[in-house]
């Protein structure tokens, strides 16, 4: 096999992987890191019109799909473990990584429109203002006690955790909590329980092919202002995620995973370059 062709593979399969991560960490957005790494459109895409060109949309679905679980599975494990030992750090290298992807997301809305127009910033308010109104909702006090989790249940939380894999700055962990549903199903997802996962995939699919024709149409249609709403979503995904820590110099070690991540999106740009 070519090299380039397993540098292709590895690539994706590493993005796939941060992706399932960043779909299951509180306070984080798969869909958002997808963006990052410049998949977000290409998934659409190949997702949408799998059955016109199989070997080429699955080039990038398989290494990413697989990816994926493997981040998905492995944080569902890591979780119940060391998580709350190093999720600040993790959190802050994922922020990095959005904002290093920032610069080639704007320049893909310039290419897209001819140059920044006045609502390409309006856009870009109204993603912020949306992600941070979610913040708040977030923010707010209180939770719900963890509920039994049975089919009906499951297939919703699929739903749920897809919609965070196709909106930009969706993140499902908070929804998961309110519902009291985010424990019983990484206890179906650690324990492998084949029964709830099947119903969890079911809604999974189906919200799958209700949202993607929807945000293909948008970027196809609309692509600068798209891409800028997006870039809002962004931007508010990225202060809502931020974890609160003290204002003290011992802080100041959470910019190396910042930096570090910021670092891996600007080579990854470049590489795709």
């Amino acid at each position: 096999m070519d090299k380039s062709v397993i540098e292709h593979y590895i690539k994706r399969f590493l993005a796939g992987a941060m992706i399932g991560v960043g779909g299951i960490l509180p306070g984080v957005s798969g869909s958002v890191l997808a963006v990052a790494f410049g998949l977000y459109g290409p998934i659409l895409d190949a997702v949408a019109t799998f059955f016109k060109n199989v070997e080429e949309n699955l080039r990038l679905l398989l290494p990413v799909g697989l990816g994926s679980l493997v981040g998905l599975y492995g944080v569902a494990v890591i979780l119940n473990r060391v998580m709350v030992k190093y999720e600040t750090p993790l959190i802050f290298l994922f922020c990095g990584l959005i904002a290093g992807s920032m610069p080639a997301l704007v320049r893909e809305a310039k290419a897209a429109s001819g140059g920044l127009k006045r609502r390409h910033f309006i856009a870009t308010a109204a993603g912020l203002a949306l992600s941070l109104l979610l913040l708040l909702v977030e923010r707010e006090p209180g939770g719900a006690a963890e509920a039994a989790v049975g089919p009906l249940q499951s297939a919703v939380t699929g739903a749920i955790l897809t919609a965070g894999s196709i909106l930009p700055g969706f993140s499902t962990s908070f929804i998961l909590f309110r519902l009291g549903w985010y424990g019983p199903m990484m206890a179906a997802l650690t324990t492998l329980n084949v029964g709830l996962l099947l119903w969890a995939g079911l809604g999974a699919l189906i919200a799958a092919v209700s949202l993607i024709g929807l945000m293909r149409m948008l970027i196809k249609k609309y692509p600068g202002p798209t891409y800028c709403l997006v870039i809002g979503l962004m931007i508010g995904s990225m202060i809502s995620s931020l974890p609160h820590v003290a204002l003290a110099w011992r802080s100041l070690v959470y910019l190396i995973p910042f930096a570090a991540g910021a670092l891996a999106a600007w080579l990854m740009a470049k590489i795709d370059g």
